[in-house]
């Protein structure tokens, strides 16, 4: 059946990280690469060693590069590929996904050995609206451009000029350039601007989110600018440096499928000892890790699960492999749907669902975290004391092009919002 090749690609020379056996489904580093010195592994579930990986511990991983639910049946569909070939369908879209690894056909080097396969294509503007009139056209697009962006909702991956504005100067990339945002709609229609309100006022509440902005078309789209891309001024040509990511899914191994799964000893904990572990600046990350819990529970956002949280890796200092926590995203109400459950993807305190979380349970939540009561009450009190205005800001458009619409739907979140933010005043007071 053949194998295929994993390579990183920073800028335009991949360099092979090694192997996936396709009759065995097993993984195992390049020796080449495992023989360099800033070599990283691909996950930390997956750390560097000569011995070969098998199928179960490397499917978190790889399957994780993937679309989840409708968009990858409309994925699958597209390419004429079962649902549940997960190595086929890497191997089909295996150019561009969140970090910087290829997934490519072992000795196909049509792409890799030609630098003429980097470049981009504009993008009209009636040609972005068709992309995102359904599930089947983002797949069409995204199996074109043979692009694998992990998660449930309907997205592309796509360019943007940074000199042009925000509703023109989009790019397709060509071979193996890279996208720089990604483009999403929903087929619930507010969702779009509840996603852009929350990311713009979670900046206001000192958590780290990347550039996010509104584009009208046959559904609202929103776009976000990817932070595991760097673009690069290289002269006139759009450069763009891919950054190596993952998961908290793939770092704990874990399934897409077992995401919302609450880890053994508790989700929050188990992530807090991973920050304390192994990032760079534990404490900043696990303030970054704390308040976007935090915010989630204001907001009203039961779906922050471990595919929610991403780590950049990278080699320390003395040899070791350490990381960053990312950027923040996805965050977005969904108590506001009466569809959605409300039960958390992640517990805080013992409380299950969001409605049963009190003063007592975000005490719990700190010794969770192993920080003091008073440092959560720090961060709460930020919360408490900006997210209503940041909101508020956003939807009159200060912080760029809105909807007519976006202001009653920043006033219907606010509103949903008052019961929680009154549990982290009363927290905050006691």
């Amino acid at each position: 059946m053949g194998g295929i090749q994993v390579l990183r690609l920073a800028y335009d020379t991949p360099v092979c990280i090694g192997h996936i056996d396709r009759e065995s489904a097993t993984f195992a580093y390049d020796p080449g690469y495992l023989a360099k010195t800033d070599s990283v592994p691909l996950s930390l579930s997956l750390p560097l060693r000569a011995e070969p990986y098998d199928a179960p511990s490397i499917r978190p991983y790889f399957e994780g590069l993937l679309a989840e639910g409708t968009a990858r049946q409309a994925l699958a569909a597209e390419l004429g590929l079962a649902v549940e070939d997960y190595l086929g369908l890497l191997v089909a879209c295996g150019k561009e996904r969140i970090g910087d690894v290829l997934v490519l056909e072992a000795g196909d080097t049509r792409e890799t050995d030609s630098a003429e396969a980097m470049g981009y294509a504009p993008v009209s503007p009636d040609e972005l609206s068709a992309m995102f009139g359904s599930y089947s056209e983002a797949a069409e697009e995204n199996a074109a451009s043979r692009l694998s962006l992990a998660g449930t909702q309907n997205k592309v991956g796509l360019a943007h000029d940074p000199s042009a504005s925000p509703s023109d100067g989009w790019l397709r990339p060509r071979g193996l350039a890279a996208t720089t945002h990604i483009l999403k709609t929903s087929y619930l229609r507010d969702i779009p601007e509840i996603e852009y309100l929350c990311m713009r006022a979670a900046r206001t509440c000192g958590i780290a989110v990347p550039d996010t902005f509104l584009i009208a078309g046959q559904n609202p789209v929103l776009a976000v600018s990817r932070f595991d891309r760097v673009v690069q001024d290289r002269g006139t040509a759009l450069q763009v440096r891919r950054v190596h990511q993952e998961d908290m899914s793939q770092a704990f191994g874990i399934q897409p499928g077992s995401k919302y799964a609450e880890l053994v000893g508790g989700s929050v904990a188990s992530v807090a000892r991973l920050i304390k572990r192994f990032s760079t600046q534990p404490a900043q990350d696990l303030s970054q890790f704390a308040r976007a819990l935090l915010f989630n529970f204001a907001i009203g956002n039961c779906g922050a699960h471990l595919k929610n949280y991403s780590i950049e890796l990278v080699r320390g200092a003395n040899g070791r492999v350490r990381f960053r926590l990312a950027p923040m995203y996805d965050l977005v109400c969904t108590t506001r749907y009466p569809r959605f459950s409300r039960n958390l993807a992640m517990r805080i305190g013992g409380a299950q669902t969001i409605d049963d979380v009190d003063t007592e349970q975000l005490e719990a939540y700190a010794r969770d975290l192993g920080v003091t009561t008073k440092a959560v009450r720090n961060w709460a009190e930020e919360i408490v004391g900006n997210v209503v205005s940041g909101i508020e800001a956003a939807g009159e458009g200060a912080c760029g092009e809105v909807f007519e619409s976006t202001p009653y739907v920043a006033e219907g979140l606010i509103e949903d919002m008052l019961p929680r933010l009154e549990v982290l005043r009363s927290f905050c007071s006691g």
